[in-house]
């Protein structure tokens, strides 16, 4: 990867990505009286921005040091993030279109509370993932250049970011079986022949929007698991350089005898001063 593309490539999707979220948290902060679901799904907007903003913080060799795969995978999820924005943020002005002055009205009150509540809590969980994925790929970015000055709080850091890594993708799993069944179910459903048009809107809306989180995950499963093989990269690289670290050792004037101890690591500058006689 040439480091022009890599600047390029992500200028191109992290600002893009920025707007759409902004987009949809400024269309809910409008909303005066949300319901708490609603409430809920704007601090993961907030959350979202603020791990699009860290990405903008790596830098070309850091990107380099993570690897292609990482680098791909990252993309995918910010361009995946941006079109769940998109596709949220259309559906919520059909949703709310019966409301003024950012008031609810009762009718569109109940379609957001209840009725929609399972796409908010959709776009909720994709946004959380999408947030963790990133998040992790920024830590494990800065951790990747800095073997030699590795300290303990970031080795445990970097623990924790494993942890957080693997339990996603647990999660992660399990939400894909959820959506599987979310599907089989939408499009499997008996049809009324006396359904209306906004009904089909509707379901087509739902599956589009089911899709699109079905995507989201398993783009953040792999790019979950390519940042863990980057992990171990990266710890072999922390133990090395705690191999490496060298040990300066000075012996005093008294040169004579046996002298003995157990050093770990690479010495030099070994220094023995001369017996005075």
């Amino acid at each position: 990867m040439e480091p022009l593309s890599v600047a390029a490539s992500i200028v191109g999707i992290t600002a893009p990505a920025l707007h759409g979220t902004r987009l949809l948290l400024d269309d809910l902060r409008r909303i005066v009286d949300a319901p708490d679901t609603v409430e809920s799904l704007k601090q993961d907007l907030v959350s979202i921005e603020s791990a699009l903003e860290s990405v903008k913080a790596v830098t070309d060799s850091q990107w380099e040091s993570l690897g292609g795969n990482v680098f791909e995978g990252s993309k995918t999820a910010m361009n995946t993030c941006r079109r769940s924005c998109e596709r949220f943020r259309s559906g919520l002005h059909r949703w709310t279109r019966h409301s003024e002055d950012g008031r609810l009205s009762w009718r569109d009150r109940a379609a957001v509370g209840f009725f929609k509540q399972s796409q908010i809590e959709s776009m909720s969980e994709q946004l959380q993932n999408c947030r963790i994925t990133l998040s992790s790929a920024v830590s494990i970015a800065t951790f990747s250049m800095r073997h030699a000055n590795v300290t303990e709080e970031m080795k445990t850091t970097l623990s924790k970011t494993r942890a957080e890594i693997t339990e996603t993708i647990a999660r992660t799993d399990e939400q894909l079986g959820e959506v599987k069944t979310r599907l089989e179910r939408l499009s499997l459903g008996d049809k009324d022949p006396n359904e209306t048009a906004s009904l089909d809107v509707e379901v087509g809306d739902a599956l589009g929007q089911i899709k699109e989180e079905q995507a989201a995950l398993n783009a953040s499963r792999k790019l979950l698991k390519d940042l863990l093989s980057s992990m171990q990269r990266v710890d072999v690289g922390v133990g090395r350089g705690d191999q490496n670290q060298q040990v300066q050792v000075t012996f005093g004037s008294n040169n004579s005898g046996f002298q003995g101890g157990v050093i770990n690591g690479t010495i030099s500058g070994i220094t023995f001063g001369g017996k005075s006689s």
